[in-house]
């Protein structure tokens, strides 16, 4: 299986890799600064035939291009694309709101899952029961808001979610799943040390989840544990 993780450098992008290296797999490990992945780096020397670290910044064009391109020498076919890059910038609500800041998180959270797809969809035709994974969040889930102060996050995550549905629909006649999957209050840089699960419970999770998809789970809204999350 060939498999494409974005945000591979740390927190779940890194445990995805440390999980899926053990299963016959060949995994593009993506990140802006590969040189500073030192643990990526260590799980690439234990595997050096089964992960490649690419250099990727997700919000530049050229950089998505160059990324395509160089992996494209390496495979003919994805069959595995998680979505896995964000970023999430707590914020103080109406009349904090920094434009800048909310370019960021839109950019990151929203918009690149969506041109990385763009430039794949290629190589995913070509794969074996091919599937998108879209990483989301419980807090872009609208029945459950609940006014938390990471409105920003909030928004780009729901905004992925909906072009997550617009893309399965799109992309069912080629055989392409396509899901937004949850992992939960993660202990890791960006959900803090409070959280409920550990990055290796939650992408354990994940990875079930994923292995179990069939065409007719396509627009879906998974959290870690297979439950489906209400939009």
């Amino acid at each position: 299986m060939n498999v494409l993780i974005t945000g591979a450098n740390r927190g779940l992008g890194l445990e995805f890799v440390k999980q899926l290296v053990t299963h016959d797999t060949q995994i593009f490990a993506t990140c802006r600064v590969p040189s500073q992945a030192n643990q990526l780096k260590q799980v690439q020397e234990q595997y050096p035939e089964r992960v490649s670290i690419i250099n990727l910044d997700v919000t530049d064009n050229t950089s998505i291009s160059r990324s395509y391109k160089l992996i494209r020498t390496k495979t003919k076919n994805l069959d595995l694309l998680i979505n896995n890059a964000g970023i999430a910038i707590e914020d103080g609500g109406l009349g904090t709101f920094d434009v800048s800041t909310m370019k960021s998180i839109l950019n990151v959270n929203t918009i690149a899952p969506l041109l990385i797809i763009q430039q794949y969809i290629d190589l995913l035709k070509r794969g074996k029961q091919p599937k998108i994974v879209n990483i989301s969040s419980g807090l872009g889930s609208l029945a459950r808001a609940n006014g938390c102060h990471m409105s920003i996050y909030s928004l780009s995550k729901a905004a992925l979610n909906m072009g997550t549905i617009h893309l399965a629909h799109e992309l069912k006649y080629d055989g392409i799943v396509v899901i937004a999957l949850t992992p939960g209050w993660v202990k890791t840089d960006m959900g803090g040390e409070n959280a409920d699960i550990t990055p290796q419970e939650s992408i354990a999770g994940m990875l079930r989840v994923i292995d179990s998809l069939s065409l007719s789970d396509s627009g879906s809204y998974y959290d870690h544990t297979g439950e489906i999350v209400p939009w």
